[in-house]
């Protein structure tokens, strides 16, 4: 690629960042983004690993998989044992 092109847009790239960033921030003072949530849903944790909500269930009727807990009928995933499994490798 030439070099003033990858420039050009390597700079674009940034100031759309930095608009992002700006934006997000400023929803977030208005109350209009919810703060990262510390548990997640099966479909969250299939989104963020690949897997799909049914081979997560599979995995928990196997005991295998990241760490889960119930919470009344629902399943909830803690977001930090999702990276600390996915850390170490997370095998199904």
């Amino acid at each position: 690629m030439d070099y003033e092109i990858e420039r050009s847009l390597r700079g674009l790239a940034e100031k759309i960042g930095d608009e992002i960033a700006v934006r997000l921030v400023e929803r977030f003072r208005q109350g209009e983004l919810p703060v990262a949530p510390e548990y997640l849903t099966a479909f969250q944790v299939a989104q963020l690993t690949g897997f799909t909500p049914k081979g997560l269930e599979n995995m928990r009727a196997k005991r295998i998989g990241p760490p889960f807990m119930k919470v009344g009928n629902s399943v909830r995933y803690r977001v930090a044992d999702v990276r600390a499994w996915m850390d170490a490798g997370g095998d199904a």
